[in-house]
């Protein structure tokens, strides 16, 4: 009972104290709130927050700062004061610059929590004053930055060389947040330094996904840095269909980079309504092979509906790899009239139509190989590509199927692989986060006499290089996570380049990336696309090299 009565003493004494605004009184009130039992505490918190009057807020802070060991969580008292400052928010403003108060951090979030302007200069002196309480510090960045308010652009621009990485990074968030051009472009001159600060402002911009922040996006993908051009990359393919007006307009643009690294990302988002674009794309014939492998490639990744027929053109190209891209497109897109024109197209016989078959069983396309296998003209040129070019796996592949699809006649004429081969193959590794420039590289080393380990994650190149190294290492440039340059990075850590030459395979034209090649120690950089001369002799020449 006696408890009780305490009880009611203490509730009565606060009523008392917060009517008569002492603030003396009501300190040392707080100070017993500790004595009271769980059931007590709430109570005491429950009447002061619904208690009128400024010392009711002041109290109410106070409790909530304090060190006090009380049954009632921070977060329930923080949520209890929010409440109150939100209907009056001058009581923030003289907690925050109430000298009593000394620890104000929950009072700094509550001010960008309720975006609260008039709490700027304060937030900034705070920041001018103090050096030593980085918490303190980073919430008022991070407040700054949630008020919205352009005006402290430059004091957030200027912690972004704060000698704290946890300052630099709540000042990008902070001016992301701002989102004004100027918050933009002081973000965007801090890039290029620090390769995990770029990603967080990549990332920063991304969550953002208005016009301003996309358009800044978009101009990174021509950034010289492969790393944040991948990050991009994936971030505008998240974003999705806000993307794609920007990425169609980049299709009219004269820098085959650019035009690569857009088709890739529209490809990733798949949306019908870029089909356009792509296609106006390929009909004027960009010289650049990169350029409409990419193309296809894209094209491949989206419903075309109505004018699939546009994907035959690529059968006829003059370059492999691009043809193989065709094909698979193809495979994705096919109806009836493709596939009548695919079968016109073989039956015309000549060098065209042995290079239409081996595009589409190059690309393992199997639904228009099912619908050829009918054709005698199909059928001799299987038999001759996969018996004279074809990697064994490949060939092992089709006949397979072809007796799976009543054709074991066809499977009997696909000879066993020769013996006589040498016994040592040269091991090569290849790396590129391309399935399709993958099964290219299988076959073109195969037709090399070469043994090829194929890699679509660099990661679990770098573990299988560590355990044992190859003969060569091909690598593409950009690939997400890990580039070409991290890769080769990491693995001169342990092999110089006498022991393990390293190729980089890129459709990137010159740029800085190549230059920061040769300087992390790759042998030779390669342009895509390669034939398999091209590739056979710059794996001759790195080996010479080695001596």
């Amino acid at each position: 009972m006696s408890r009780e009565i305490a009880l009611a003493d203490v509730l009565a004494e606060l009523r008392h104290v917060v009517a008569a605004g002492d603030i003396i009184k009501g300190t040392i009130l707080l100070g017993h709130v500790e004595q009271l039992d769980a059931r007590g505490q709430n109570q005491f918190v429950a009447q002061l927050a619904g208690l009128e009057g400024e010392l009711a807020v002041t109290l109410l802070a106070r409790l909530l700062v304090s060190e006090k060991e009380i049954a009632i969580p921070r977060a329930v008292i923080r949520n209890l004061l929010l409440g109150r400052v939100m209907k009056d928010p001058g009581q923030l403003l003289r907690l925050l610059t109430c000298e009593q108060l000394r620890r104000k951090q929950v009072l700094v979030e509550l001010a960008g929590e309720i975006q609260y302007a008039p709490a700027i200069p304060v937030l900034e002196e705070m920041l001018a004053a103090t050096s030593d309480d980085l918490a303190l510090m980073k919430a008022c960045l991070i407040a700054l930055g949630n008020i919205g308010d352009p005006g402290p652009t430059g004091i957030l621009g200027d912690f972004l060389y704060s000698g704290h990485r946890e300052l630099v990074i709540a000042a990008i968030n902070g001016l992301s947040n701002i989102d004004t051009p100027a918050s933009v472009q002081r973000l965007v001159e801090r890039m290029g330094t620090d390769s995990d600060l770029d990603l967080i402002i990549i990332d920063a911009l991304a969550s953002l996904q208005d016009a301003l922040a996309l358009t800044q996006l978009n101009r990174e993908l021509n950034s010289p840095h492969a790393y944040i051009r991948n990050h991009v990359k994936s971030r505008l393919a998240r974003i999705g269909a806000k993307a794609i007006p920007m990425l169609v307009a980049n299709l009219a643009s004269h820098d085959p980079d650019l035009l690569v690294h857009s088709l890739n990302v529209l490809g990733y988002i798949g949306d019908i309504s870029a089909v356009r674009a792509v296609r106006k794309l390929l009909h004027e014939e960009p010289a650049d092979a990169n350029v409409r492998f990419a193309a296809y490639e894209a094209l491949g990744m989206m419903p075309l509906a109505k004018g699939a027929y546009v994907l035959a053109e690529g059968l006829s190209d003059p370059v492999d790899q691009v043809r193989i891209a065709a094909a698979r497109a193809i495979e994705w897109n096919c109806d009836d009239i493709l596939i009548a024109g695919v079968r016109n197209l073989v039956g015309q016989g000549g060098r065209p139509a042995e290079q239409v078959v081996e595009a589409f069983l190059h690309s393992e396309s199997h639904k228009i190989v099912f619908s050829l296998l009918g054709l005698p003209a199909f059928q001799e040129l299987a038999i001759k590509f996969l018996n004279s070019k074809a990697h064994p796996d490949l060939k092992k592949q089709y006949a397979q199927l072809f007796r799976d699809k009543g054709h074991a006649e066809l499977a009997q004429r696909l000879a066993a692989e020769q013996p006589g081969r040498p016994a040592k193959k040269l091991q090569v590794y290849a790396v590129d986060d391309s399935r399709m420039i993958l099964a290219i590289y299988k076959n073109t080393l195969y037709q090399l006499g070469m043994e090829a380990q194929l890699f679509e994650f660099p990661a679990a190149a770098i573990e299988k290089a560590i355990a044992g190294k190859p003969d060569v290492l091909l690598t593409d440039l950009n690939m997400p996570d890990i580039t070409g340059i991290e890769l080769t990075r990491q693995l001169r850590a342990l092999y110089p380049a006498s022991e393990l030459p390293i190729i980089m395979v890129t459709t990137q034209s010159d740029s800085p990336d190549h230059r920061e090649a040769f300087e992390v120690g790759v042998n030779m950089i390669l342009a895509k696309p390669f034939s398999a001369e091209q590739l056979g002799a710059a794996i001759s020449e790195v080996l010479q090299q080695r001596g």
